[in-house]
């Protein structure tokens, strides 16, 4: 079963779900489309990441496609980590609207909001009690920070997305990611790695098998998934069928066994109801 556990739906009906002030230019991709483009590619399922930069705090078309199409999604919101009401918020989407997730994007309205502020403890609180997992998306610079709430919150299982802006040295030490290696001794710690990495890696004129090769020895497979990142970055990443053939491509030497974790199995330990919804299908058909 492959699952991509970094995409993002764009509505395009503008009048219905408005997009933010400075949008980025993402093409619409809506979730009739994006199933159309995961059938393509032989994706089986996918984890629907808010679209931030695009709608900011507002879920609603993420949360409305999950909900349209329940055999193939499930969703991560993103919410204010500093508002008072954010943990109620948070109670509310998970218990009601089948959120799954929730993604912390350090930041304030583009001010940077420290991993580590106690300020966010009673939302990572609220998100131990509803046991969901935690994605974050950090400037590899402020990643190290992480170790404070990993540690005072050993049970929430948390996933680095792809870190952004992330520059990559030659190799194969690979030290400008130390950051994001010493973190592998904290067991509740996930990478998701995405087409980010893999043209970063190529960009710094060093290997993939290098670079991921030296994640999988820190974290091992089950700790690693793949997330295409669609349809951000368009037109250098391309379509979400080049995506995941980058993957493929970029990852075949590992075995079959770390290959099924880092394209499914790790994304299903975190987030076994698509193992459900996959088993449902299956009945049904």
């Amino acid at each position: 079963m492959i699952v991509d556990t970094h995409v993002h739906v764009v509505s395009d009906n503008r009048e219905k779900y408005p997009p933010a002030d400075k949008a980025p230019a993402w093409p619409p991709t809506t979730g009739e489309n994006l199933v159309a483009l995961m059938d393509e590619a032989g994706i089986d399922h996918a984890l629907l990441v808010q679209s931030y930069f695009t709608y900011r705090y507002n879920n609603v078309y993420m949360m409305d496609v999950a909900r349209a199409y329940p055999e193939r999604f499930l969703s991560v919101c993103v919410l204010d980590p500093l508002a008072s009401t954010t943990p109620d918020m948070l109670t509310y989407l998970v218990r009601r609207r089948g959120v799954r997730g929730i993604r912390l994007m350090n930041d304030r309205a583009h001010n940077i909001v420290s991993i580590d502020d106690p300020r966010t403890f009673p939302l990572w609180e609220r998100i131990a009690a509803l046991d969901i997992p935690v994605c974050i998306a950090s400037l590899i610079d402020d990643v190290s920070r992480l170790s404070v709430p990993l540690g005072r919150f050993p049970d929430v299982r948390v996933a680095i997305d792809h870190i952004w802006g992330l520059k990559v040295d030659a190799g194969p030490t690979f030290n400008r990611i130390r950051p994001v290696l010493e973190l592998a001794r904290h067991p509740n710690l996930y990478v998701k790695i995405a087409p980010n990495n893999s043209f970063a890696v190529r960009e710094a004129k060093a290997t993939p098998r290098d670079f991921y090769g030296l994640l999988v020895e820190r974290f091992g497979a089950k700790r690693l998934m793949w997330g295409t990142n669609y349809p951000a970055h368009r037109d250098a990443y391309g379509s979400l069928k080049e995506r995941m053939e980058l993957g493929m491509q970029d990852l075949s030497f590992l075995d079959a066994q770390e290959r099924r974790f880092v394209f499914g199995e790790t994304a299903l330990s975190l987030w076994p109801g698509l193992r459900r919804r996959q088993i449902e299908k299956e009945t049904a058909s």
